[in-house]
């Protein structure tokens, strides 16, 4: 609902409306990480907790678990929210 609102309020001011798409690709990948992997693993202790060093020692599990960084759908996420970025900076 908000990313309607801000597509709306964006295209009133005269602005390309792809601030709301670059924004949609860190909030899916906050949502996988936090609801999604948890849910799938069969516990939220498994997931990425708030705090600094928890989140690193997580990605450094995560990492050293599944091999993330080769993944295919890593690698599109990071081509999205590059070129979430991109559209982004070029609509202004």
């Amino acid at each position: 609902m908000d990313y309607l609102r801000e597509w709306e309020l964006s295209f009133r001011l005269g602005m390309r409306p792809w601030i709301a798409v670059a924004y949609s690709a860190p909030v899916a990948a906050a949502s996988a990480v936090f609801l999604i992997y948890p849910i799938g693993q069969g516990s939220f202790s498994d997931g990425m907790p708030l705090g600094i060093s928890g989140t690193f020692n997580f990605m450094i599990v995560f990492q050293a678990e599944h091999n993330i960084l080769m993944h295919p759908f890593h690698m599109l996420g990071v081509a999205g929210v590059f070129g979430g970025s991109l559209c982004a900076a070029r609509s202004q």
